[in-house]
Order: C-alpha cells, then sequence, then structure tokens
C-alpha cells in the first residue's frame, strides 16, 4: 500500500480531532463525514433490528441505518450481490451458496449459536414418522435451495442412510412450506427461527431432527465488496460490527426484555418470542484460522452434495475488519 509523507503538525492535528469526534479517514481520500453515511443492513424476520433497538447499541451511532426485511438468506444474500443493502445477516450455507457464485461478496463478522437458533427438522403434531430413516419415499421441503434448512436436511439423509433421491425435495419459501406442511401437501420441513418456533408453538409441529452434531451454528456478518471499497461506508460498517457484538452480549444477559421487544416489533405471541429468545444467544467469533477452516470444511461438503455452483476458498472471502489494514 502507497502511503503518504507524514502531515505537518497542523493537518495531523486536524486530522486526529477529526477521528476522536466519530469521523474516519481513508488513508488516500482524506477525512469521511460518517454524519453523511447510511448504512443499509439487511435481516431476516426483523430479528436481528429487534435486537439491536433492544439493546440500544446504536444509540450515539454518528451513521444512520436502513434496515431491510427479508424473509431467508437466499433472497436477502441476492440484495447484497445488487447492491441493494450494504452488509446482511445469513447463516453459513447460504453464504457459501452465495461465494460459489460471486466474488463481490465478503464475510466480515461471524458468530456463534450453542443451539442453532432453532434449526430443525420438523413434523406435523400427529405424523406417523419417528425417525429421518422413516423419510423415504416423503416429500420434504428444506425452504430455499442453498439454505441453512436444505444442508441441514442433507446432512440428517447422510446420517440416517437415506440417499437424497430417496425422498422428494419441494423448494419453498417459509410461509408457503408452513401451509404446505399444515395441510399435509409435504411430511417434513427443514427451516429455522422464528418459522420453527411458529411451527412448534402454533400447530404443534415436532421436532424430528435439531441440528446438534450436524450443522456448525455459524452466522455471518456478509458485505458486499462496493460497501467495504467506499471510505464511509466501510468506516460504518466497522464501528457496526463492534455494536452488534455488544448487542448481542446484551441479549444474553436481558433475554426477556430481548424477548419482549422482539414480540412488540414483530407482532409475533410472546410465547415464539420467548422461545426464540433462548434459542437465539449467540456471541461474536474471531474470523480465525480455525474458524476458516472449519467453514472450508462446510463448503466442501456442500460442494460434494453437488449444491454449490463451484467450489469456495472461504479465507478469500473472509476480510477482518478488526485487522491492521495491508494485513
Amino acid at each position: 500500500m502507497t502511503r503518504r509523507p507524514l502531515l505537518a503538525l497542523p493537518a495531523l492535528l486536524a486530522a486526529l480531532a477529526l477521528l476522536l469526534t466519530g469521523c474516519s479517514g481513508a488513508a488516500d481520500d482524506g477525512p469521511v463525514d460518517l454524519s453523511q453515511v447510511t448504512l443499509r443492513v439487511g435481516d431476516q424476520a426483523g430479528i436481528q433490528q429487534a435486537l439491536v433497538n433492544a439493546s440500544g447499541a446504536l444509540d450515539g451511532a454518528p451513521y444512520r441505518v436502513e434496515w431491510a426485511q427479508f424473509p431467508a438468506a437466499a433472497p436477502l444474500l441476492e440484495a447484497l450481490r445488487s447492491e441493494a443493502i450494504d452488509v446482511g445477516v445469513a447463516g453459513d450455507a447460504p453464504t457459501l451458496t452465495a461465494l460459489s457464485s460471486t466474488d463481490r461478496i465478503k464475510i466480515v463478522e461471524a458468530t456463534r449459536s450453542p443451539s442453532q437458533g432453532g434449526l430443525a427438522l420438523l413434523v406435523p403434531k400427529d405424523s406417523p414418522i419417528r425417525s429421518v430413516a422413516d423419510l423415504r419415499g416423503k416429500t420434504i421441503s428444506p425452504t430455499t435451495q442453498g439454505s441453512i434448512g436444505h444442508y441441514l436436511l442433507l446432512r440428517a439423509l447422510e446420517e440416517a442412510g437415506v440417499r437424497p433421491d430417496e425422498v422428494t425435495i419441494s423448494f419453498l419459501q417459509p410461509v408457503d412450506a408452513a401451509a404446505a406442511m399444515n395441510s399435509g401437501a409435504i411430511d417434513a420441513w427443514s427451516t429455522w427461527d422464528p418459522y420453527t418456533a411458529v411451527a412448534q408453538q402454533e400447530s404443534g409441529a415436532r421436532i424430528l431432527r435439531d441440528a446438534k452434531g450436524l450443522g456448525t451454528g455459524l452466522t455471518f456478518l456478509d458485505a458486499n465488496t462496493a460497501a467495504l471499497e467506499d471510505a464511509g461506508t466501510r468506516a460504518a460498517l466497522t464501528d457496526f460490527t463492534e455494536r452488534y457484538g455488544r448487542a448481542l452480549q446484551w441479549a444474553r444477559e436481558h433475554q426477556q426484555q430481548n424477548a419482549a421487544i422482539y414480540a412488540e416489533l414483530t407482532k409475533r405471541p410472546a410465547a415464539v418470542a420467548d422461545l426464540m429468545a433462548r434459542r437465539a444467544l449467540r456471541d461474536t467469533q474471531p474470523l480465525s484460522p480455525e474458524l476458516v477452516a472449519e467453514l472450508q470444511g462446510v463448503a466442501d461438503r456442500y460442494s460434494d452434495y453437488g449444491v454449490l455452483r463451484s467450489p469456495v476458498d472461504v479465507a478469500s472471502a473472509v476480510e477482518d475488519l478488526r485487522a491492521p489494514a495491508g494485513s
């Protein structure tokens, strides 16, 4: 990276003053006024917006945040790739699916949920299906193609010794999948919260197989490269990731408040919000070589399943905003 000569003392002091008052500078373009920046954040079903609002993590942020809501990760990541949003939250499988078809998306933050965020393979409460092996000859929706639901289904089938061609896979958006399972049009549904919690609480759906031992529990903040290349947006994004980490910590310490605000924001029943709050607890994870290797293992397995359009090199798709410039 080319560096400019050292600034004269008055200019240097001015630059430092801007930094300390909430402005960030790019080495080549001068200081950036974050008050002029709007960070566009993609969310799924209002979960992250509720979390951030409840925690107050964005209080005092020197930039504006605009939230965009999506029913699942696939449309969120498509919006990210088309630069309709700057950053969004998505699980490991859909992130890898997107990375297999574009180099314009980077992983900038990782979080992990010990309870896998409600990811589960569901059947109706009165279903005679009692094991994954019983799914032979049945119709299952893993929600959208390339989703964490899709990955869980393939992993569960593999564990049970069931070939994918021994079941019928029907890709449906969450609302359509819920209706299909309630009507008997599908026999099982592989999905995540809030849809898992809603199905359990409102229709008595039963968990056939959860994600323990089959998934990583990893979720990512994914950004497009246009946002990372813009000095102001990158500075806002760097600050946002730190505040988001504080919001996750707040949620671990204030589960009931988090659930109440989520219920108020999304108009979901309190029972759904309470169940989600318990299962959504996460914390940030360093983008370490070990985490990259773990995610590479998921990518390789997903590629072997024939889901990814092309192999993914995870290391090249990671951009750690905490790392020193040029590292």
